[in-house]
């Protein structure tokens, strides 16, 4: 299948400011990874069927593999090893949220390395 149809989601809620790549799902829904060659491709009929879950902004976006392809660059990520990966920085997310394959229903909020720390409730 051609990379223009096809995405991957990527994950907001297991994505950390202290992290140094992005995550990443891998195929059929099963677990999470850093590095590209690990995550899934979710073609985009399945997908738009699935909009809330694949793509709520709430917690994942869907965005275009050819994208995630060209942002991709080797990271020593948490576990002292290297691989090409996501690097979670503003900018990387920045392109990402664009690229998502709908205007999710809420505005993704991506913590990232450089971002002010989340206040905490009293």
């Amino acid at each position: 299948m051609p990379a223009e149809n096809l995405f991957i989601v990527i994950s907001l809620n297991h994505t950390y400011r202290r992290h140094k790549a992005i995550t990443l799902w891998r195929s059929d829904d099963k677990g999470y990874c850093w590095k590209l060659e690990s995550a899934g491709r979710y073609d985009e009929a399945r997908v738009l069927e699935h909009l809330g879950y694949y793509n709520s902004g709430c917690s994942n976006i869907a965005a275009l593999l050819s994208l995630i392809e060209k942002l991709a660059c080797e990271v020593e990520y948490d576990t002292k090893e290297f691989g090409i990966c996501l690097p979670n920085y503003a900018s990387t997310w920045k392109q990402l949220i664009a690229a998502t394959i709908r205007p999710p229903q809420y505005q993704p909020e991506p913590e990232h390395r450089g971002a002010r720390r989340q206040k905490t409730a009293a």
